[in-house]
């Protein structure tokens, strides 16, 4: 981990991809969200969205609230996906009720483009999702979730 950091921190971004994959692989919430972020920008490795989803979908299922956010960016931002708000929204909800500056942000943005419905709707997927200590978030999701 602190190899893969310090990398970083020299800019050897294929090095620190290398050493945080193998932190990653032992189920290391932190490392997954890392590596997921790298493969969102392309550093040290090429730039894949689906490897990046996989990645960041690993850390959000533990909890992790910067994997949680930048899914909902990406959701929002169609990078990867679909250009759902209201999908954006839920994570940005769960990452905020974790304390994660950020998504509140995002979240407080976002709100003013969705209807009522549809927050509240954000809401209840969030608190479905948090229930089920985030596993298997995307499932709540399933097609036709958008009012």
């Amino acid at each position: 981990w602190e190899d893969g950091y310090a990398a970083y921190q020299r800019k050897d971004y294929t090095a620190a991809v290398e050493k945080w994959r193998l932190v990653a692989q032992t189920g290391k919430a932190e490392a997954q969200s890392l590596l997921g972020l790298m493969y969102f920008f392309g550093q040290g490795v090429k730039q894949d969205y689906p490897q990046a989803i996989t990645w960041l979908r690993l850390a959000a299922a533990q909890g992790e609230a910067k994997a949680q956010f930048k899914l909902g960016a990406m959701h929002e931002n169609a990078q990867g996906f679909a250009k759902d708000n209201v999908i954006a929204a839920t994570w940005y909800t769960m990452a905020s009720k974790q304390g994660y500056p950020p998504a509140s942000d995002a979240l407080k943005l976002l709100s003013t483009s969705l209807s009522p419905k549809e927050l509240a709707l954000a809401s209840r997927l969030a608190q479905t999702c948090i229930k089920r200590a985030y596993k298997a978030c995307e499932s709540v999701f399933s097609p036709g979730t958008s009012p």
